[in-house]
């Protein structure tokens, strides 16, 4: 039987963690591996997870790393998968909930399509809040997921399930990229000629939890102010990001969406003004770092900042 490795990475989140570790645990597929990589936690995570390991099926790896990034967190994690011999990877989030034959299901759908490198699993959104940007968010998440299994050129989704050596191909995870960097190997894959689908069979639960806009552009406008980080050290970073801007993706405009749309228009009208608000911070957070940067330049050139 083939190895597999579940991939998550955790902060500060214990109550998802350990919902997300339980769904690990109940997969029904043998060869299974779990790696968990805690960026440095300061809460009970890590101490609630290790309670949860002495009933774990399965062996598991938990990194306890200093905090850092996702990145680092994730390059760490994917190393222990690669050191234990796994030859797929499913990388999630903590606060995703798998079904519990998705792993065996996927495994079976790459052994009868050899020629497909990796897979997006589709994210089914949900959340208990009942406030109306949290809805928003939850019908966003959902269109985006709704794009059949050709995944589109201009795609934002990122593919989760991996054979090992497509992965590899790709360079991987990058430690240095901070935001937009789960997305950058299905770009590289995708570029070279990799075959990537989307998983119609299969899918990942993701808790919104309660969503508020002034959080979620503040929390978007970090990771817009880094971003550069990931543009300037991918090829065409800058059009790729460009082509995937939020009002660019053609699945906002495939007709099972536009259905959607008629069906709850508050909520898609919800959708395209949070559409908006992120533009602005995100060309605002750009142009901040652009200027910056340049800045910074100038100064090391011993040129003075306004001419």
């Amino acid at each position: 039987m083939k190895k597999a490795a579940v991939i998550f990475t955790t902060y500060n989140n214990a109550s998802s963690a350990e919902a997300c570790l339980e769904s690990c645990m109940r997969q029904k597929y043998a060869g299974l591996h779990i790696v968990i990589g805690d960026d440095g936690s300061t809460d009970d995570t890590v101490a609630r997870l290790k309670g949860k390991l002495s009933a774990c099926p399965y062996p598991v790896s938990l990194l306890e790393l200093p905090h850092g990034e996702r990145g680092i967190a994730r390059v760490k994690a994917v190393e222990a998968a690669e050191q234990a011999g796994s030859e797929y990877i499913l990388v999630i989030d903590s606060d995703m909930i798998m079904d519990d034959h998705l792993v065996q299901s996927v495994i079976e759908y790459f052994e009868a399509h050899p020629e497909v490198g990796a897979l997006v699993i589709p994210e089914e959104a949900y959340t208990d809040a009942d406030n109306f940007i949290s809805r928003v968010k939850v019908f966003e998440r959902n269109v985006i997921n709704n794009g059949g299994e050709i995944l589109g050129k201009r795609s934002i989704e990122a593919a989760r399930f991996w054979r090992m050596e497509a992965y590899r191909s790709t360079g991987g995870f990058k430690a240095q990229q901070i935001s937009f960097e789960e997305i950058q190997p299905t770009l590289r894959y995708v570029e070279r000629g990799g075959i990537i689908r989307r998983a119609t069979f299969a899918s990942v639960y993701h808790d919104e939890k309660k969503v508020l806009l002034r959080e979620l552009l503040r929390k978007k406008a970090y990771y817009f102010s880094v971003m550069d980080r990931t543009l300037r050290s991918e090829s065409g970073g800058f059009r790729k990001a460009l082509e995937r801007w939020y009002l660019f993706r053609p699945v906002l405009y495939t007709r099972s969406n536009m259905k959607r749309y008629v069906r709850h228009p508050l909520l898609a009208a919800g959708m395209f003004f949070m559409y908006g608000c992120l533009s602005f911070v995100g060309a605002a957070a750009l142009l901040r770092s652009y200027i910056g940067r340049e800045g910074y330049q100038r100064k090391r050139n011993g040129k003075p900042d306004v001419e």
